[in-house]
C-alpha cells in the first residue's frame, strides 16, 4: 500500500499528512501539532538557530520555524485561531513557543499513524484522530474562557463573508476605534487582525484550490494581488506552493467546510 500526501480542510482547521518534509523558514498564523508517524525523531529550528529533535511538538502561532522530516512521515494538524480548540490549546501553551512533547503521549492513537499516511482512514475517523491527538496532549476537553462577542462575531464575519474586509470596516462593525480593536483582537486571538486576515486569504485559496480552481483565478478571488503573491504567502507560511498541492496532493473538503471558503463571487 502507497504512502500519500493529504490534505484534508475542515471549517475549524486540517491535516496535513506526508511520507517527508523539508522547509525552510516559515511561520503561519495556526497553532500546530506535530507528530512523527514512524516514531523516529524529526527536527525543529527556531529562528536563533535552537534545535529540538523530537517525535512530536507543538508550534504556537506566528513562530518560525525550520522543520526537517526526511523519512520520518509527518502529521500536522493546524487549528483556526478562531476555533474553541485553539483557544484551549493557546491556554496550554501558556505563551510558549515551540514545545517538544513525548510522542509516548499519543498511546494507541499512534496505530492510526501508518493507516493515515496510506489513505486508509476516511474524513470522519481523521477528523476523530486529530481532536484525540489534541485532547490526548493537553490532558482536557474544557474550553478556555469565553471570547468578547464583540471579537467572536469579527471572526465569524471574517469566516463567511467572501469580500475580504478592510480593517476599518472591521472597527466601524465592531463599535470601537482602529487601536482599541487591534489591542482587543491581539488579547482575544493571540494575533493581529492582519495576520487573521492573511489566515482567511489561505484557507480560503486551500478549499479553491481542492475544487479544481485555476490559481490566477483563486489568487485574484482569495484577495491576493496576484498568483505570485499568494504562491510567495503559501512558501512562507507552509514552506510549499499552491501548484504542488494541486499536482501532488490529495486535497479533502468535508461538509463542515462554510460555502463562503468557497465562493468566488463578489471576492475582493
Amino acid at each position: 500500500m502507497s504512502e500519500q500526501t493529504l490534505l484534508h480542510l475542515w471549517d475549524d482547521g486540517f491535516i496535513y499528512i506526508t511520507p517527508a518534509i523539508q522547509s525552510g523558514l516559515t511561520a503561519r498564523p495556526a497553532l500546530t501539532l506535530l507528530a512523527s508517524i514512524s516514531g523516529h525523531p524529526f527536527t525543529l529550528e527556531a529562528r536563533d538557530g535552537t534545535r529540538a529533535h523530537c517525535a512530536a511538538a507543538v508550534v504556537a502561532p506566528d513562530v518560525p520555524r525550520r522543520l526537517d522530516a526526511d523519512g520520518c512521515g509527518l502529521i500536522s494538524i493546524n487549528l483556526d485561531p478562531a476555533s474553541s480548540t485553539y483557544r484551549m490549546f493557546s491556554a496550554w501553551m501558556g505563551g510558549r513557543g515551540i514545545v517538544p512533547l513525548d510522542a509516548r503521549v499519543f498511546g494507541v492513537l499512534r496505530e492510526g499513524f501508518e493507516p493515515a499516511l496510506h489513505g486508509v482512514l476516511c474524513d470522519a475517523q481523521l477528523r476523530s484522530l486529530s481532536h484525540c491527538m489534541v485532547d490526548a496532549v493537553t490532558g482536557s476537553t474544557a474550553l478556555s474562557k469565553q471570547m468578547d462577542p464583540r471579537i467572536e462575531r469579527l471572526l465569524q464575519l471574517i469566516r463567511t463573508n467572501p469580500s475580504l474586509l478592510q480593517r476599518e470596516d472591521l472597527s466601524a462593525m465592531a463599535c470601537l476605534s482602529r487601536g482599541r480593536l487591534s489591542h482587543l483582537f491581539r488579547e482575544q486571538v493571540g494575533l493581529s487582525v492582519k495576520r487573521y486576515l492573511l489566515w482567511s486569504k489561505l484557507r480560503r485559496s486551500s478549499v479553491q484550490l481542492a475544487d479544481g480552481q485555476p490559481l490566477t483565478h483563486i489568487a485574484l478571488a482569495s484577495g491576493f494581488s496576484d498568483a505570485a503573491h499568494m504562491s510567495r504567502t503559501f512558501r512562507d507560511s507552509f514552506g510549499l506552493q499552491p501548484s504542488f498541492l494541486v499536482r501532488q496532493v490529495k486535497v479533502v473538503t468535508d461538509g463542515h467546510t462554510p460555502d463562503a471558503w468557497r465562493s468566488l463571487a463578489g471576492a475582493a
